[in-house]
This record gives structure tokens, sequence and C-alpha cells, in this order.
């Protein structure tokens, strides 16, 4: 019995410290703390050793990512030259591939591990059923990817012209 004391709190500190972090993350902004279990419970978690391709440039995008520790590089491959070029470094508490939760369109960069990495990921189908059983969850991060979405296409768009 007081195994199973030790191993509930150790699980209880583990779940407490995931939706600590997830509180942090923009994407969950204005989401009350006792509903990010829901969050929490919709996320995938997966290890990915350091090398490892998380997907590929062209691949068909799925699901966002978020870094919950270790790091990645996003590349893309020039068309023209064929070679690739690192073009960010994502650190935990950072996401990306969030247009994967709007349509499922090809990837447009390599994502890999730089390190040993620990991430979270939303599939687009795990979003769909949280904008149904929890809509105002749903409402809230919907609401922040297009918030998110649209500063990034602003800092494209206001971005000096190279020449």
């Amino acid at each position: 019995m007081r195994l199973l004391n030790i191993l509930n709190r150790i699980y209880d500190e583990e779940i407490l410290a995931k939706l600590s972090f997830l509180k942090n993350i923009k994407l969950f902004d204005g989401i009350k703390k006792r509903q990010l279990i829901h969050v929490l419970e919709s996320l995938q978690e997966r290890t990915y050793l350091k090398g490892e391709t998380l997907f590929a440039q062209g691949d068909i995008g799925r699901a966002l990512f978020i870094v919950f520790d270790g790091n990645i590089a996003l590349s893309r491959l020039d068309p023209v030259t064929q070679k690739s070029s690192v073009i960010a470094q994502v650190h935990p508490g950072e996401f990306f591939g969030e247009m994967a939760l709007l349509e499922e369109m090809p990837r447009t960069a390599t994502a890999h591990a730089t390190e040993d990495t620990k991430v979270f990921m939303l599939f687009k189908i795990k979003l769909e059923s949280l904008l149904f059983a929890r809509p105002t969850i749903g409402v809230v991060i919907a609401a922040q990817l297009a918030k998110i979405l649209s500063a990034r296409l602003r800092a494209i768009i206001e971005k000096p012209l190279e020449g």
C-alpha cells in the first residue's frame, strides 16, 4: 500500500508539472488550469532521439508539436540548389506545425531533433474532438491559433524587402 501511495504521488507530481508547463504555452492562453487536464488528455507524448526526424518537408501534416524538453531544428530544402538549410530552432515551451491543425497539407520544412527531445503532439483529429466535447476549450485554442498565425503572417509581410 505504501508503494502505491508513493507511485500515486510521483504520478500526480508529473501530471502537475505537465499542466504547469502547458499553462505557459501561448496556444493555451485563456484556458483555466483545471481545464488543461482535458488538453493534456488530448496530447500524445513522444521522445525523439538526437538526429531523429519528426517529419520531412512534403509529408502531410496532421499534428502540431510542442517542445517539452530538448531542441528541434527546422530546415528547408532549396529547390534550385538542393541544399538544406536550418530556418529555425525550436526550444522548450515553443511549438511548430500549427498549420496542420487547420488543413492536412504538405509540410513546408523538415523537423529533426538536435538532441534527445520530448514533445507533445496535438493531432488535428484530437483538436476536432476537443472542439465538440469541450467547446469552451476548443474555441480558446482556435482563437489563439488565429492570433498566432496572423502575427506570423504580419511579420512576414512587414519584413523589409531584400534588394
